[in-house]
């Protein structure tokens, strides 16, 4: 465990995912940047100790359609239902899973078995107690496709042949690889139980969800309006947090939370200033400083898991077919400079197709495509497109050098738009390439990508480990597992690196192969990252024990959570 003191200004990201390797999270004290002591908490505990009691308002730009944890794939939905729904383990920060609401768990040495014991002292909000039998139910409800309700997330489920119960606390799951995505898959939301009950529900209740939902998390469902909001009752009974995120108290602080969906970010920023609530994520960054220089507020980012934000390069077709052009891409823009630009150092450029919470990350990558505006422009003369159009786009057999990205407008966030149009600016003035940034409905969109008329893809994928977003993102020869790797690589040395670290548990094979993974797509100049994604978030003083899972970067529930009034 430990606390982070944030400084005033951008300064560096909040690492703590980085630097803490034992303990799983890290609480997280936000203090009022206007505080130059790097050795104060002005938001720690008072003398007394943290408060019991109150009700905390958190504005979100997250669009929630449901609440079922089992049906909810957003990536920024996972902190907010783990406050109703707990996972079987949790992933720390060194790669390591640990137990939650179960008591342990066995890998065989083949991997191909693994065996989950449950706590004894686990029962679901409506009084239910968790078991074996209610363990597997939930199970097979997630994993049989016949039943209508399988996992949003079920590609760590792929390899598992069958599930029995071995007595009233014991599991044994058969897998017909040793998955390391099915231990992933056992430390998220996506996993977590609901009561049988529960499962006797209408399919139009039981897929939106609400109150109606038994888990076991800290708190309960108090009401869900979708898209709008959702608000959490207490679970005064809740006893089965880990030590390192319970400090002694496993219970919630707070009586009551209230999620907010406001798209704006403006809206966000302005409801925060005006007291409307009390904390407020995903906080634009020009609206950063505001918070940073106003002692009646706190301002935390923090850095995701998984993969960056970055561009897959669509090597199937030209002009990216020749990695000479891939390559000319990659130097042709002082990234560094545009995202600074675009982000006012608020967010931090990305070098490594992994994320940098977490041990995967190669550091060795950083800087590796430096901008080479001479050398980019010798290798696209290299390459044949040698004439240039009156707007100074290269042309070569009739063929303007063009590069089209189709986005789905529902997950442009984060500027992304401004960012590509600065990239779009760059690449032409500077080398004479032209990038389109094309936003269109989901729709549209999938339908250009799955008919190949496209030159790359962009994307981010959170989590606490980076398999999963590699799996989605690179495995192109099989869409089932690969079925957003848009980049069509169809690369039989890049998958068998891809099934290697996704089909073994040790820990230190995994790392080792990963530095391969990453040198090898990045000397095939596959991929661009271009920044480390980020929670952002600011809160009014006040606010207190905001904890970090070191895992995923992304905070973890309101349990921890408490407020002076």
């Amino acid at each position: 465990m430990k606390t982070i003191h944030p400084r005033s200004g951008p300064g560096p990201v909040l690492r703590a995912v980085l630097t803490t390797t034992v303990s799983a999270l890290a609480v997280v004290g936000l203090a009022g940047c206007g505080s130059s002591d790097p050795s104060g908490d002005p938001s720690g505990p008072t003398a007394s100790g943290p408060l019991e009691g109150g009700q905390l308002v958190w504005a979100i730009e997250t669009d929630i359609t449901t609440v079922n944890p089992h049906r909810n794939g957003q990536d920024k939905a996972n902190p907010i239902l783990s406050n109703a729904f707990s996972p079987y383990l949790y992933r720390n920060g060194a790669g390591e899973f640990e137990p939650w609401i179960a008591a342990g768990y066995e890998v065989s040495q083949d991997g191909l078995q693994v065996t989950l014991n449950l706590r004894d002292d686990v029962t679901f909000s409506d009084g239910a107690k968790l078991d074996a039998a209610a363990a597997k139910l939930n199970i097979d409800k997630v994993s049989d496709p016949a039943a209508g309700y399988v996992t949003s997330q079920p590609g760590g489920l792929r390899f598992l042949e069958s599930v029995a119960v071995v007595d009233d606390l014991t599991l044994s799951f058969t897998l017909s690889k040793p998955d390391i995505q099915f231990l992933l898959f056992l430390s998220t939301t996506h996993s977590s139980p609901l009561s049988p009950a529960t499962f006797d529900l209408p399919q139009t209740v039981l897929e939106p969800g609400g109150p109606e939902l038994a888990g076991v998390g800290p708190f309960t469902i108090e009401s869900f309006i979708p898209s709008t909001e959702l608000v959490f009752n207490k679970r005064a009974d809740y006893a089965w947090a880990p030590p390192s995120i319970a400090q002694g108290h496993p219970a919630p602080y707070l009586d009551q939370v209230t999620y907010r969906t406001l798209k704006e970010g403006s809206t966000r920023t302005g409801a925060l200033q005006q007291g409307q609530v009390d904390v407020a994520s995903d906080i634009q960054p020009i609206d950063a400083a505001l918070f940073q220089d106003d002692a009646r507020f706190q301002y935390l980012r923090n850095f995701v898991g998984g993969t960056p934000y970055a561009y897959y390069l669509n090597i199937s077709q030209p002009p990216f077919d020749d990695i000479r052009v891939r390559q000319a891409f990659v130097l042709g823009a002082d990234y560094p400079a545009i995202v600074s630009a675009i982000y006012q150092g608020v967010y931090e450029r990305a070098w490594a197709p992994v994320s940098e919470v977490g041990p995967f990350v190669d550091p060795a990558l950083t800087g590796w495509a430096k901008v080479d505006l001479d050398r980019a422009n010798q290798l696209l003369d290299e390459a044949g497109w040698t004439e240039r159009d009156s707007d100074g786009v290269r042309i070569k057999d009739g063929q303007r050098l063009t590069v089209r990205n189709p986005s789905a407008a529902p997950f442009i966030r984060e500027s992304r738009d401004q960012l590509a149009v600065a990239i779009g600016a760059a690449l032409r003035q500077n080398i004479g390439l032209e990038y389109t940034f094309e936003p269109l409905d989901l729709g549209t969109s999938t339908e250009q990508l799955d008919n190949n008329d496209y030159g790359l893809f962009d994307n981010s994928y959170g989590g606490a480990d980076p398999v999963t977003g590699i799996d989605l993102l690179y495995y192109s020869s099989d869409r089932t597992r690969g079925f957003i790797a848009y980049g069509r690589y169809d690369d039989a040395e890049l998958e068998a690196l891809i099934d290697q670290g996704r089909f073994t548990t040790d820990l230190a094979e995994r790392k080792a192969i990963y530095l391969q993974f990453q040198a090898y797509v990045t000397e095939h100049y596959y991929v661009l990252p271009l920044y480390q994604t980020q929670d952002n978030l600011a809160a009014r003083t006040g606010v207190n024990g905001f904890t970090q899972d070191t895992g995923t970067g992304q905070l973890i529930s309101a349990a921890t959570i408490w407020a002076d009034r």
